[in-house]
């Protein structure tokens, strides 16, 4: 009997160690006005801040995403981030009241946060958040929404990995194939403003480009393209209405036989509409030669970038992005249906973009050019060093 003593006085020394945290009012005063702050990955910091009308922001990855959170019950917690939504249950040591303990309502998972002066800190311990996120982490549903928004805040390291197949009326012409890796960096400029200045350079290497031989058949090269970027203005969004302004330009560093050997440039606008599940945007551009050399001929060339995604939910996007243009010199149009579908993912605490294109092309040039192109995509989310300069 003894033993059994010892045995239940300690149990209930343990048992009283965590006092749960109840009542409306008492978690209302919680979470307003709580800021939360968590390891993301790299020593990148994630920030979530809460306010008493049931409103919040989560700092990560250089983008602030909004939640709201309300209290349910006596006793729970949710967080609403996009479509996912976060229920703890919270309880207090009893011994340090500083210390807190969250459980996750969905998976039991149990985690201890430090509270001091209105700021819960995760220690790095707890680990990685998963999918759903937490109070100071994105879920991959926030994530994705914010990679498939052109005016992100996010800064990305994309890979485009471009496989070809051509036809066309020159011999030999059918079942041509090439392949591209575009190397693609999205780097935002924020302001404290809300707004944005974005800055999209593309690298290209082109690698077994088939060229006609002028004779009677194609040889395979490789090389650089040229380089190409745009760099436009975002105002802050007030409203699902997206908005943009900026310019586009053309750089002649193609290896010998590749590229127009032109300077060129023009302007560049977006137009788009945003929502939990929709993404549609309208990028329209122009191109016009300035200076260069060679026999490349002049550059005169409009595009036009239809873009439409569905957010499904779990991370996952589907939709078409197709690029069509229209070179006034040969009258030309090259027109795709596209296909793209993609997920983000996290991988060791860090946010990826995986995503697989599929264009075939209704219009393109008689006597060659590239019937189908499919693309495998991967970018992982980074931090834009650059930004600290402005």
């Amino acid at each position: 009997m003894g033993f059994l003593a010892i045995f239940l006085l300690a149990h209930q020394v343990c048992a009283a160690e965590w006092t749960p945290v109840t009542g409306a009012d008492t978690l209302k005063e919680f979470m307003g006005n709580l800021k939360a702050e968590r390891v993301l990955a790299n020593g990148k910091i994630g920030r979530g801040e809460y306010h008493p009308d049931g409103t919040g922001t989560l700092h990560a990855w250089g983008a602030s995403i909004p939640r709201t959170w309300e209290v349910i019950g006596e006793d729970t917690i949710a967080i609403t981030a996009k479509r996912e939504t976060l229920s703890f249950k919270l309880e207090r040591n009893s011994e340090d009241a500083a210390l807190y303990r969250v459980t996750d309502t969905a998976t039991g998972e149990k985690t201890e946060i430090t509270v001091t002066a209105g700021v819960a800190v995760v220690p790095a311990a707890a680990g990685k958040a998963g999918a759903k996120g937490a109070a100071a982490a994105p879920s991959m549903d926030e994530i994705a929404a914010e990679l498939v928004n052109p005016n992100t805040a996010l800064a990305t390291l994309n890979l485009r990995n471009q496989f070809r197949w051509f036809s066309g009326d020159l011999p030999n012409a059918d079942g041509q194939f090439g392949y591209t890796a575009l190397l693609q960096p999205v780097l935002p400029f924020p302001f404290k403003s809300g707004s944005k200045v974005i800055f999209r350079p593309a690298f290209p290497f082109i690698i077994e480009q088939p060229v006609w031989n002028g004779v009677d058949d194609f040889d395979s090269e490789s090389g650089f393209g040229d380089i190409v970027f745009d760099l436009f203005y975002a105002p802050k969004a007030k409203s699902p209405l997206l908005t943009g302004v900026g310019v586009v330009a053309s750089l002649p560093t193609a290896s010998s036989g590749f590229g127009t050997k032109q300077w060129a440039a023009g302007p560049e606008a977006l137009l788009g509409y945003l929502t939990p599940k929709h993404v549609s945007v309208l990028l329209p551009s122009h191109l016009w030669d300035f200076a260069g050399s060679g026999d490349s001929g002049s550059v005169n060339a409009t595009s036009l970038q239809l873009v439409y995604v569905y957010l499904p939910g779990g991370g996952y996007n589907v939709g078409t992005t197709s690029l069509l243009s229209y070179d006034w010199n040969h009258n030309q149009w090259t027109v795709p249906l596209n296909l793209t579908a993609g997920k983000a993912v996290n991988i060791n605490g860090r946010p990826w973009k995986l995503s697989l294109e599929i264009n075939y092309y209704v219009e393109k040039a008689d006597a060659f050019g590239a019937e189908w192109m499919v693309g495998l995509n991967i970018g992982p989310v980074v931090k834009n060093v650059l930004a600290n300069w402005l």
